[in-house]
C-alpha cells in the first residue's frame, strides 16, 4: 500500500478536503449501517469507544458538517406513536473519502497511534491490502517506540527513582504485547482472505 495524496482518487476524481479524525470515524459508522444520531452514539460505545469516544452532541454536529459536504444524506423515518426519526446514510463521495483515508498510510498519525486502530477497524470498507498496510505501519511505530523506551532504560541515571523504570517497563511490555497481537491478527486476516477467495 503506497502513501497517497488524500485529495485525489486513483481514477482522477477529486475528493473533499481532509476531515478530522472524528469526522472520519462518524463517516465509518454511517458507512456500516444507515443510522440516526442516537444509533451512532450507541454504536460508538459498543464498537469504538475504547479508541474514540465522542459525545452524542458532538456526533450530531459532525453529521451536519458531513451532510453539508455531501458525504452523508438524511431521510426521515415515520414512527408509530413516536416522533419521526432522521437517519443518515453514506453517499458515494462519502464512501470514496472514507476509503481514501483508510488507504492513506501515516507512520506518525497527527491524531496519535489510536488512528492506526481506527483505520483498521473500518478497513472492511477498503480493499484487503489496506488492513495489512495499517498493521504494518502500526508495527513500525511500536518497534520505534519500544526501542526508544529500551534506550531510556539503559541511559537512565543511577539516582533515577524506581517509578521511572517501572513506567518504562510498562511501555515496553505493552508495546511487545501489541506487536504479538499484530502478528496474530495478520495471520488471522490471511486465513480469512484465503477462505473468502476459495468460496467465491
Amino acid at each position: 500500500m503506497r502513501r497517497r495524496d488524500r485529495f485525489h482518487r486513483d481514477d482522477g476524481c477529486a475528493l473533499p478536503p481532509a476531515l478530522t479524525t472524528t469526522e472520519y470515524a462518524v463517516l465509518g459508522l454511517v458507512a456500516y449501517r444507515e443510522s440516526s444520531g442516537y444509533d451512532l452514539a450507541q454504536a460508538a460505545k459498543r464498537g469504538v469507544g475504547y479508541i474514540w469516544a465522542p459525545s452524542r452532541s458532538q456526533i450530531y454536529k459532525v453529521l451536519r458538517r458531513l451532510e453539508e459536504r455531501g458525504l452523508v444524506a438524511q431521510r426521515t423515518v415515520a414512527q408509530s406513536g413516536r416522533p419521526d426519526k432522521v437517519v443518515y446514510r453514506v453517499t458515494s463521495p462519502g464512501r470514496a473519502a472514507l476509503v481514501s483515508w483508510i488507504e492513506e498510510v501515516e507512520d506518525e498519525p497527527t491524531g496519535g497511534p489510536s488512528v492506526f486502530l481506527l483505520k483498521f477497524l473500518f478497513a472492511w470498507a477498503a480493499p484487503p491490502e489496506a488492513a495489512f498496510a495499517q498493521l504494518d505501519a502500526y508495527e513500525r511505530h511500536l518497534k520505534r517506540t519500544v526501542a526508544h523506551f529500551e534506550e531510556r532504560v539503559h541511559l537512565r541515571p543511577a539516582d533515577d527513582p524506581p517509578h521511572s523504570l517501572a513506567a518504562l517497563r510498562h511501555g515496553i511490555a505493552r508495546g511487545a504485547t501489541t506487536l504479538r497481537w499484530i502478528e496474530e491478527t495478520r495471520r488471522a486476516l490471511k486465513r480469512a482472505n484465503r477462505v473468502s477467495s476459495q468460496s467465491s
